[in-house]
C-alpha cells in the first residue's frame, strides 16, 4: 500500500498583520477599478469601430460612384448630361412640347 507523501505535513495558519491585509485589499480594489475602466474603454472602442465601419462603407459606395462617373466622362451622353444639368445648356436640335389646356 502506497502512502501519501504529503500526509505528514501539517498546515499552521497564522494571523497576518493589518498592513498586509490593507495592501491586499487595496490591490484587489485597484484591480477591480482597472478592469471596469478597461471594460468601459473596450465598449467605447467597439462603438467607434462600428461607426468607422459604417463610414468606410459609405466612402466605398461614393468611391464606386465617382469611379463610374470618371469612366463615363468621355462619352457623348455624359457631355450632354453635364452641359444640360450643370451648365444649363440646351441641344439646339431638341424639340420641346408643352401641354395645352
Amino acid at each position: 500500500m502506497k502512502r501519501n507523501p504529503l500526509a505528514h505535513i501539517r498546515l499552521v495558519y497564522r494571523h497576518s498583520s493589518p498592513l498586509v491585509k490593507c495592501v491586499v485589499l487595496v490591490t484587489i480594489v485597484l484591480s477591480t477599478v482597472a478592469l471596469i475602466a478597461l471594460r468601459i474603454s473596450i465598449q467605447s472602442n467597439r462603438g467607434q469601430q462600428a461607426d468607422l465601419q459604417l463610414q468606410a462603407a459609405q466612402l466605398e459606395q461614393e468611391n464606386r460612384s465617382l469611379t463610374k462617373q470618371i469612366a463615363e466622362l468621355g462619352t457623348i451622353e455624359s457631355v450632354k448630361r453635364i452641359a444640360t444639368l450643370e451648365l444649363g445648356l440646351v441641344d439646339p436640335n431638341s424639340q420641346f412640347f408643352t401641354p395645352s389646356n
